[in-house]
């Protein structure tokens, strides 16, 4: 009974009112069960809230921009690893509609979750879709999650083309947890838009006995032909940061960059044993 009205209270307004501490610290305990230590954290998202508060490397603001950290991976590893841009826009217009293409993802430049998959325009109600792409950008992301890195994005819209697999499906996403330039944990979604299962794996492909907010895989995994050209690409782009997870597809033996992810679920996503919590953050140095 206690949690439950403190979980009501703190989303019913007090979030809002709180310090960054005191909202990390009272949501920490709500979802992830536990007190949360900042004076001397050992866990994996201990240490990520702990780099949320108060590591201000200025390359984070540029990985939270999905335009901005187009240019960051061109320089780094090559334009051929992005996902090409059929549109970008402050306002969604009938007219720019009309120009794009049958298939194609929709999402906000300022944070993460706004995306809209459209694999069919002319079954789609444009009038919907531009009230969705508003709210996105009435959205105050940075403030709501105590995020600073989306303070200065642009509510920006962009279009990419929609990559879809052999099957004609939406292709699994492969998230490289990165430490110190080095991958250390290999995260993959599947059905992400669907019935939504997940898998963690260690740098070697090797499933571990974890799961984390989804079920695991009900089907056997094997591990993508691009495994190791995946891995290189995630640590080149991960070089200048203490802790960041690269977000990846492949499609037809082919390597795509989907994003940069500064902290995986605001830091408030826990692991079942939570044993592993604290085996994950041995691998991020404060």
């Amino acid at each position: 009974m206690k949690e439950w009205f403190l979980r009501k209270l703190f989303w019913g307004g007090l979030h809002k009112i709180l310090s960054d501490v005191q909202y990390a610290k009272i949501r920490y305990r709500l979802d992830v069960g536990r007190k949360l230590n900042l004076k001397t954290p050992q866990s994996f998202t201990e240490k990520i809230q702990y780099v949320k508060l108060y590591d201000r490397n200025p390359l984070r603001k540029m990985a939270a921009s999905r335009k901005r950290v187009r240019e960051y991976v061109k320089d780094q590893i090559g334009e051929e690893y992005l996902i090409p841009l059929v549109l970008e826009t402050s306002n969604l217009t009938a007219r720019e509609w009309e120009t794009l293409p049958d298939q194609f993802v929709l999402k906000a430049n300022h944070g993460c979750g706004m995306i809209e998959i459209i694999d069919g325009k002319q079954n789609v109600d444009f009038l919907k879709i531009a009230q969705i792409t508003r709210e996105w950008q009435e959205f105050n992301y940075a403030k709501f999650g105590r995020e600073w890195v989306y303070e200065d994005a642009k509510r920006d819209i962009i279009a990419e083309e929609l990559l879809l697999n052999q099957y004609n499906e939406i292709p699994k996403d492969y998230k490289l947890f990165c430490f110190h330039g080095r991958v250390a944990l290999i995260q993959v979604d599947i059905g992400r838009f669907e019935k939504q299962r997940r898998n963690l794996y260690d740098r070697n492909f090797n499933l571990l006995p974890v799961t984390s907010l989804y079920p695991n895989s009900e089907n056997p995994i094997t591990p993508p032909g691009t495994l190791d050209e995946m891995i290189e690409v995630a640590e080149k782009l991960s070089s200048e940061f203490n802790f960041i997870r690269v977000d990846l597809y492949s499609v037809g033996n082919k390597v795509y960059f989907g994003e940069l992810t500064n902290f995986p679920g605001n830091g408030f996503i826990s692991y079942q044993p939570d044993w592993f919590d604290f085996e994950l953050g041995e691998n991020l140095q404060l």
